[in-house]
């Protein structure tokens, strides 16, 4: 049964009601509707005196003599025990859920503020979100002075706490520009306006039993570090040691193989072809074994390898040394190997490089290399590239032995011989080019200006057209690497603009490859042009027009490939594109990707049919 006690509190002039048992709602909606309120801390509910509520209090407890009620004891909280400072700056980590790893920053800095204030109630802390996306984490004051141990313990711990929350979501690339992606940004710090509070006897107390512990927990990283590092003496020693036994026995091999091989060196008749050799395509491997393993996988290339110098083994057991270490260096592999082609196209590597893309496709490389022999039956054929060592090795299993191999040559005998002819001439215009000039020093430097003129001036002159293929043939390397630059290299826009003596009024056409990679043909009337830099280009000219069918003036900045004839030219829609007629319907397709110089051919080679050149022509020059 419910009752009910009344205590009269003459201090705050109050009444007060004390229920053994919860009253039940239609009570408590009437103390409510009287003004009385509950009390959680006394657990009673409460009223100021007035009439009203001394009449409300009389009905509950059925007019009884007012005395003080049996109050129930408060409950003290039992007091929570705190960590030391050492412990509580010893960070273990904590595991995160998924949930609170996807949680945003108010939730997360909700967290850290509620687990650093318990274990930290020493220190006052600042943990906010400025703005979406960043925690501010800061230490705003505590006993410990600034820069003391102390404090940077704390400091650490925030920071491993906050980072612990940090995730992830994509890496960033070293190779670019691209940074990680975090689900927040902040550190944790010692605010700018930190303030040291008093150090009661209790945080005394806790700051020497942090020393005391501190000096334990060095002096035992100190015990365990010797420890560490005397286990890895002994750890080196023994692989020294071990090291040491390898070198030896590894001398012996050596040995074994120097002593069991016969090296012979092939002069030119001797000299033959190992064809299809199988090339792993994963090289400079230690082991036979581990290129075999790649072949199985059916990773490899197919080689044909000119053999000059065969190495004979009489000893399975030395050959299986050499097998197993074909990254050492042996004195009979020194100076042997490489690549070769005997496409007449070819007489130096210059020559391959001034080659394009489709042209490089057609050319044949072989290697050459050393054979390896046991009982005088081919094991595998080696291509060091100039080194001491096994660099690249063939398996000659399905391979098959040729004295010679057929090459198939793009140009014809007749051909080769009719340009070996043009290359004469072409060096002996070089040479009186240079003894006219006198530059025989600096006709490739100070005076390159000077001699390329003189010699497109003899082209002209004995009526040669200078080509690739003449180059080609050329034997002077440094004559075919002047030639090929002469063959590719242009007068700047600038300089091309100024001996074109263009006049005011005059109609041309322009060719250029628009920012989309197509060709744009413009027709235009001339005004003017000016040298200017343009953005980045210190050599560019700014050229001022009247387009066709417009009134006023334009201008465009050029400064890379132009094309500039004279009088308004047109250009058959079949120089760049294919067009097909199907179900009645009409194709057009582009005969080259995007942004191709190869479009430049196409209108030079068009209007050179028509013996019609151009007056600017910064692509290449044209003879």
């Amino acid at each position: 049964m419910t009752s009910v006690a009344m205590k009269i509190n003459e201090e705050l002039n109050g009444i007060e009601l004390y229920f053994n048992s919860k009253p039940s709602k239609e009570v408590r909606d009437n103390l409510k509707a009287n003004k009385f309120r509950w009390s959680s801390f006394k657990n009673c509910w409460y009223a100021r005196q007035s009439e009203n509520t001394f009449q409300i209090a009389n009905s509950l407890t059925n007019n009884e003599e007012v005395t003080a009620a049996p109050i129930k004891e408060v409950k003290k909280h039992a007091k929570v025990k705190t960590l030391s400072l050492w412990d509580a700056t010893r960070w273990k980590g904590i595991e995160l859920t998924e949930s609170q790893k996807e949680q945003d920053c108010k939730e997360i800095a909700k967290e850290i503020r509620t687990h650093i204030r318990k274990r930290f109630p020493q220190c006052k802390f600042s943990v906010t979100v400025p703005y979406s996306g960043r925690i501010s984490f800061d230490i705003k004051s505590s006993p410990f002075e600034k820069g003391s141990t102390y404090l940077n313990a704390v400091l650490e711990y925030c920071s491993n706490l906050l980072n612990a929350y940090k995730h992830c979501y994509s890496a960033a690339d070293p190779y670019t520009d691209y940074a990680g992606v975090y689900n927040f940004t902040g550190w944790a710090e010692i605010h700018w306006q930190y303030t040291q509070t008093e150090q009661t006897e209790d945080i005394k107390k806790e700051m020497e039993e942090f020393d005391s512990k501190l000096a334990e927990f060095e002096k035992a990283e100190e015990e365990r570090k010797e420890k560490e590092y005397q286990e890895y003496v002994k750890e080196q020693e023994r692989r020294n040691e071990e090291y040491k036994k390898q070198q030896e026995e590894e001398k012996k091999q050596v040995e074994n193989i120097y002593n069991s091989i016969d090296v012979k060196e092939l002069n030119e008749n001797e000299k033959y072809f190992v064809t299809g050799a199988e090339f792993a395509d994963l090289n400079k491997n230690n082991t036979l074994d581990q290129y075999k393993e790649e072949v199985e996988k059916g990773k490899y290339s197919l080689e044909d390898v000119k053999i000059t110098k065969e190495v004979h083994f009489d000893n399975l057991e030395a050959l299986d040394n050499f097998s197993n270490m074909l990254l050492k260096d042996f004195d009979f592999l020194a100076n042997t190997g490489g690549s070769f082609t005997e496409d007449n196209r070819i007489n130096s590597m210059t020559d391959f490089y001034n080659m394009d893309d489709y042209e490089r496709k057609t050319v044949k490389w072989n290697l050459y290399g050393v054979a390896v022999y046991y009982n005088n039956k081919l094991q595998f054929v080696i291509d060091a590239q100039g080194y001491s060592y096994a660099r690249y090795v063939g398996l000659t299993d399905n391979a098959t032995i040729e004295k010679d191999i057929t090459v198939e040559q793009v140009l014809s005998g007749e051909d080769q011989e009719e340009l070996q002819h043009q290359a004469s001439v072409l060096e002996d215009i070089s040479t009186s080019v240079i003894d006219e000039l006198d530059i025989s020093g600096t006709w490739e430097n100070e005076n390159w200006k000077e001699y390329k003129e003189a010699v497109k001036n003899k082209l002209k002159q004995y009526e040669i057209k200078l080509t690739k293929d003449i180059i080609q043939q050329l034997e002077i390397d440094c004559l075919k690497v002047a030639m090929y630059k002469i063959l590719q290299e242009v007068d700047s826009i600038q300089e091309q603009f100024a001996d074109a003596d263009i006049q005011q009024g005059e109609k041309l056409t322009l060719f250029y490859i628009s920012d989309w990679g197509g060709i744009i043909t413009n027709r235009i009337t001339f005004d003017s042009v000016k040298n200017e830099k343009y953005a980045q280009y210190d050599k560019a000219i700014k050229l001022t027009f009247t387009p066709e069918n417009k009134r006023k003036l334009h201008y465009k900045h050029f400064y890379s490939t132009l094309l500039v004839y004279k009088g308004w030219l047109s250009l058959p829609e079949t120089v760049l594109h294919n067009i097909e007629e199907r179900d009645g319907m009409r194709i057009t397709s582009s005969k080259y990707h995007s942004c191709d110089n190869k479009q430049y051919d196409e209108i030079l080679n068009y209007f050179e049919e028509q013996e019609i050149k151009p007056i600017i022509n910064t692509y290449k020059p044209r003879f």
